[in-house]
């Protein structure tokens, strides 16, 4: 016995001196161990090996000490968590690292699953397959949720796959066919075909998409999809992707949609630039070659389909310790002229100077605050405006209450372009005076905080009726008014259980109504199921309710429920419904939703939406039923599948449909 241990000491010692990256002995046991120590040794029976945090069970292992090589076979189990593999053979070189697995299952990460007839390990991270299956899908029982069938597989441990020649599974049962499947490109990108994509539009029936990948370099990539629509029309899409250094980034996106004899486009530009915190921008481009793109790609969301104009944005951010740089460059694209008369900002420069101290010894500070803007429409006008506003700050503490003194100068010039050239003038002073202070009262476990502020603002009373009103922050109006508020907040062990805040104003210079709305916002939450919250808006004047909205809510384990009451007392808005809705989980996986909104002002529901989700973890999926009833009695409805497939992305396929209620 001594001998065999003595011999096992020595064989191992030297596969640890060739495994130098394992920490810690490597310990072999089996029933029967026999060989030259110096050419080759056999284990039999029950022979398990164990080393860092790694053990292997079979019923024979053979050891050469020339190549560095363990080689067992018969019932191979591998366990290194949270790798967990059965196979028939398993051969490893301690110099090299590499693991070869025959007739192979099991976990290679709590979200990769394989077996296959050949598995390389060639890192931590990256695996090889052949004639095999994967599935993030746990795989507890031999027919998993959805998995892809392989000649060969590339595998990132978490993060992504590739496959060649696959076959995509259902239950085991092969549902499409590819030349080539990959999961998020991580790694090493290779060009080819992506998942095709299925889908279905109103009055344009069944469409299908097939990408195309394209490598482009180190820091770009180009995917080009064709949209094939069986009713009417087809589709083209590219999109390009580009790193032009680890701060500077974008994409360029165009997507054009053939329909009988019309065509629509849309295209999309977007490039972020984040050297650091104190310097950043982006330019964001979005065009449209009329509102009938949205419906010919089968977009239902209403406020997309109700808007005026595309928006594009360049926008520049430049920090220093007491100064920032703004440079904002809008551009509004109408979609049916309703934008004709609204002002551009081409461009919009703010640059602000922030409170710097003017003495060590007093707490007086300065601070400037400037902008350049240029407006430009089709109809009417044009011109520039330039604003500097100086202002002097004074700070004091008094015990608990922070006290805060502002003066400033607006000085305003414009340079409007009509009929001629007009140059306006003014200059406006300006006074605002603050003080707020936090008390805390504490009684055993409750704790109670109080917010209280008091501000008094003043505007200089001018004439400027020659001030041309560009984007309606030009003409400033006279002021000479008062603000209180307090937040009051309630604690029991430091979580928050209510919270009450109230808000007014008085302004002296109206003599009529001098008082501003009363905004009142209160919410209770007893336990982390049950929240109270209530919002009310209250003439200051009047004492008249201008707005409420009530809302409760109920969360528990296996149920939560929730309703909203909503009015608008001014008569423009006609506002006045009452909205619930409800979520059941039928189990670990199923749950089901429910959420109606009744109009009380016309006595009919104006909205309902059913939803069945399912969450299996390796994939989540939902169905849902939405209606949408207008004032004519038009119902607007909407049925979406979306199927998400982890490491594969979302599915979606939406039917659209509309249908009148007489009597509605």
């Amino acid at each position: 016995m001594k001998k065999v241990i003595a011999i096992v000491f020595l064989i191992f010692a030297q596969i640890n001196s060739a495994a130098a990256q394992i920490q810690g002995p490597i310990t072999l046991t089996a029933r029967k161990i026999e060989g030259n120590i110096k050419t080759e040794i056999k284990a039999e029976g029950n022979v398990t090996l164990q080393f860092d945090n790694a053990t292997i069970k079979g019923d024979t292992l053979t050891y050469n000490n020339v190549t560095k090589t363990v080689t067992l076979t018969g019932n191979v189990f591998i366990e290194q968590p949270p790798l967990k593999l059965w196979c028939s053979e398993l051969k490893y070189n301690f110099q090299s690292k590499k693991a070869e697995f025959y007739q192979v299952k099991g976990a290679l990460s709590p979200t990769d699953f394989i077996q296959a007839e050949k598995l390389i390990r060639i890192s931590d991270k990256v695996w090889l397959a052949y004639n095999g299956t994967y599935t993030p899908c746990c795989c507890c029982c031999d027919r998993p949720d959805w998995s892809i069938e392989a000649k060969t597989f590339k595998i990132k441990i978490g993060e992504s796959f590739k496959g060649k020649w696959v076959a995509f599974d259902v239950l085991s049962v092969p549902v499409i066919i590819s030349p080539a499947i990959s999961g998020p490109i991580i790694e090493k990108r290779t060009s080819g075909f992506l998942v095709p994509k299925f889908g279905y539009i109103k009055d344009q029936g069944l469409t299908i998409k097939q990408p195309f990948y394209i490598v482009l370099g180190r820091s770009a990539d180009l995917t080009l999809t064709y949209e094939k629509r069986f009713r009417n029309g087809h589709g083209e899409s590219a999109k390009l992707r580009y790193v032009l250094s680890p701060y500077s980034k974008g994409d360029l996106y165009y997507y054009r949609i053939d329909s009988g004899n019309e065509t629509n486009w849309q295209l999309d530009f977007k490039h972020s630039y984040l050297k650091s915190d104190y310097s950043y921008g982006n330019i964001k481009v979005n065009i449209v070659s009329s509102r009938n793109f949205f419906t010919e790609n089968g977009t239902t969301d209403v406020e997309t389909l109700t808007q005026q104009y595309t928006k594009s944005d360049i926008t520049y951010s430049r920090l220093w310790n007491h100064a920032i740089l703004n440079v904002n460059l809008v551009y509004l694209d109408s979609l049916d002229n309703s934008t004709d008369s609204i002002f551009q900002k081409l461009p919009e420069i703010n640059f602000y100077l922030m409170d710097i101290p003017l003495s060590k010894n007093l707490p007086i500070t300065f601070s400037m605050d400037s902008d350049f803007t240029y407006f430009y429409r089709k109809v009417g006008f044009r011109g520039s405006r330039f604003n500097l506003e100086p202002s002097l700050r004074y700070t004091l503490f008094t015990g608990n209450i922070k006290n805060s003194f502002k003066i400033s100068n607006q000085i305003s010039y414009y340079s409007v372009t009509g009929n001629g050239t007009e140059n306006i003038y003014r200059s406006l002073w300006k006074y605002e005076e603050r003080h707020f202070s936090n008390f805390r009262f504490s009684s055993g476990n409750l704790t109670v905080s109080l917010n209280p502020e008091l501000s008094l603002n003043y505007v200089q009373n001018k004439d400027q009726n020659d001030i041309p009103d560009f984007d309606g922050s030009d003409i400033v109006e006279k002021e000479k008014k008062i603000t209180a508020s307090i937040a009051t907040y309630l604690y029991k062990d430091s979580n928050q259980i209510g919270k009450l805040t109230i808000e007014n104003g008085y302004n002296f210079y109206l003599k009529t109504e001098p008082w501003e709305t009363w905004n009142i916002d209160a919410e209770i939450t007893p336990t982390q199921q049950l929240t109270f919250r209530e919002h009310l808006e209250i003439d200051g004047n009047t004492r008249d309710i201008n707005k409420t909205n009530s809302y409760i809510s109920f969360k528990s384990q296996k149920f939560s429920f929730w309703t909203n009451y909503y009015r608008s007392f001014i008569t423009e808005e006609k506002n006045h419904y009452i909205r619930w809705g409800t979520t059941f989980h039928i189990n670990p996986y199923l749950t089901f939703s429910y959420a109606q909104r009744y109009d009380l002002n016309y006595n009919f529901d104006r909205e309902r939406q059913y939803a069945l989700t399912i969450n299996r973890n390796c994939w989540k999926g939902s169905i849902t039923y939405h209606w949408i009833k207008s004032f004519d009695g038009t119902i607007n409805y909407q049925v979406m599948l979306r199927i998400d497939l982890l490491k594969l992305g979302g599915y979606q396929y939406k039917y659209e449909g509309i249908a009148e209620e007489k009597g509605g």
